[in-house]
């Protein structure tokens, strides 16, 4: 299994996985959440922790991976989420587009940001302990969620800032820790074996 993981791309792992995360949490979104507000934070975005993950691992490599998996998901979460009452050739206003893209880029960039304010050197990922990784996952969701939430109130007359500012943190983190402890949970399963 690892021989077949090396063999793939990591951009391409990093974003097929990012998408089979992003719709793991869309169910939880859909079926638990139930906001009403369109385009609303989740409460639990298993993303992030992959992000956090990649960027650790990958570097600025990884980038493109986690930027195409930001695009599909922004351009689903446009088009089909909470109602937002915009249809399909509506995807080509060059308005969402705009908000799609910078989105995006600040979701794809928001930890290597952290790691840059923190001062941390993801080529030395052996040495960096789960503690930092925490560091690094609060850092940067605050970063994502202070960019896309201010790219979302510039575009959108009825953006309530406050409550989704919280409410990406929180989705970010919960995300991140249950992807850290699922993947602590296979490490263990995989080493005992």
């Amino acid at each position: 299994m690892l021989v077949l993981l090396k063999r793939i791309n990591p951009n391409i792992l990093v974003f097929s996985l990012f998408l089979i995360l992003f719709l793991i949490q869309r169910i939880f979104f859909d079926l638990i959440q139930n906001s009403t507000m369109a385009l609303a934070a989740s409460f639990l975005y298993l993303p992030h922790g992959l992000r956090v993950l990649a960027t650790l691992i990958g570097g600025r490599k990884i980038i493109p991976g986690l930027f195409l998996g930001h695009v599909v998901s922004g351009i689903y979460i446009h088009l089909f989420a909470n109602g937002t009452g915009i249809e399909i050739l509506d995807i080509f206003n060059l308005e969402i587009i705009i908000i799609i893209l910078l989105t995006s880029i600040g979701s794809s960039f928001c930890v290597l940001l952290a790691l840059f304010i923190l001062k941390i050197n993801s080529l030395k990922i052996k040495s960096i302990k789960l503690k930092t990784i925490l560091f690094v996952s609060v850092l940067s969701s605050i970063i994502n969620s202070f960019f896309s939430n201010t790219i979302y109130y510039l575009s959108f007359d009825d953006w309530e800032i406050g409550v989704q500012f919280f409410q990406y943190i929180i989705g970010d983190l919960t995300g991140a820790l249950i992807l850290f402890y699922v993947l602590k949970f296979v490490k263990k399963m995989v080493i005992y074996k």
